[in-house]
């Protein structure tokens, strides 16, 4: 019996260049960490839409430009890169594209600092640091380039993505190579990451999971990092419970995009808790659930206005409605 031929993936030119999602107008292209749209001839994505081929799947974007480097491709031509947005993991995804390292220390800290940026999860400091200075790059208040905030100023009607993505993409070998050069960029945020760290090794704020359950509660007197909590969980909803009585559960990012190095439990719509809940609640306000499509897919009571505000239901009444939604464990 013949086997099936796979089609050669696209090729990127050696003088292939990343243009502003905005400005592609249905050239052909390759998306890094987006969408497929008009012209798209290979999406380098891990969202849902971002029709990666099976052959090089990975959690991250930039995990799939590392497998898509390694497969030699040569498929038809291709000389634009986009993205439709800017996050750590999508200029991560395009650097590696576009300057192709070769396997090692830059390839792995941009895989690394690439998760950290999208799930919040780390093993080695750096590349959290990473993650958090490519942030504070892109932002008004911190970036040290006069390129960034030109294309913040000049943003206009469209995103500022694509222009920012432009002015960082010559920084980030230097950053991903000595992370310690850049740490007034992201000192300020590790210190808050320790020091949230250093709460839960006190004991004044605890996590703890349910077993079986796919669920992690987080009682704390303040809000944490998800640099602090993230790691050391292995749940993908959290439920954080303020002293105040405040009430958030959250999907983690994870269970959004096509996460593929290890199987996780599906998203379960809370959506039909919102009667049940609003029979037993006893403040004024809604509750209010964002819906499974949606990323981080909260649900959180809110006041009048819709802000977070105290329920009247203990962090246990909340915890057993969701636990009695949990489908049969997997065998």
């Amino acid at each position: 019996m013949t086997g099936h031929v796979q089609t050669p993936l696209p090729t990127l030119t050696p003088d292939a260049a990343f243009v502003p999602f905005h400005e592609v107008l249905g050239r052909p292209h390759i998306v890094v960490d987006g969408p497929y749209s008009e012209g798209t001839v290979l999406g380098l994505s891990h969202w849902p839409s971002g029709g990666v081929p099976a052959q090089i799947a990975a959690d991250t974007s930039a995990g799939i430009v590392a497998r898509y480097l390694d497969t030699a491709p040569s498929g038809p031509p291709v000389e634009i890169v986009t993205n439709n947005h800017f996050d750590e993991d999508g200029l991560l995804a395009a650097f590696l594209l576009l300057q192709r390292p070769p396997p090692g220390e830059i390839r792995d800290r941009a895989i690394a600092a690439a998760e950290a940026g999208d799930f919040t999860t780390w093993t080695e400091p750096a590349a959290a640091w990473c993650a958090m200075a490519l942030m504070a790059m892109a932002e008004r208040p911190t970036t040290p380039f006069p390129d960034v905030l030109r294309a913040l100023n000049r943003a206009g009607r469209h995103a500022p993505a694509g222009a920012i993505t432009i002015a960082l993409l010559p920084h980030v070998a230097g950053l991903l190579g000595d992370p310690d050069r850049y740490h007034r960029l992201w000192e300020p945020t590790w210190k808050r990451v320790q020091a949230d760290l250093a709460l839960l090794d006190s004991g004044l704020a605890t996590i703890s999971e349910i077993p079986g359950g796919d669920l992690a509660i987080i009682r704390t007197p303040r809000p944490l990092s998800p640099f602090a909590v993230h790691p050391r969980i292995t749940a993908m909803r959290v439920l954080t419970a303020a002293p105040d009585g405040v009430l958030r559960l959250e999907h983690r990012y994870e269970t959004w995009v096509r996460y593929v190095s290890r199987p996780l439990p599906p998203r379960i719509d809370l959506s039909v808790l919102l009667p049940r809940l609003a029979g037993i609640e006893t403040r004024p306000g809604s509750w209010r659930f964002d819906g499974i499509a949606h990323p981080q897919a909260r649900l959180v009571f809110g006041d009048t206005s819709g802000a977070p505000a105290p329920s009247g239901l203990s962090c246990q009444q909340l915890v057993d409605e969701i636990i009695g939604l949990n489908p049969p464990a997997r065998s």
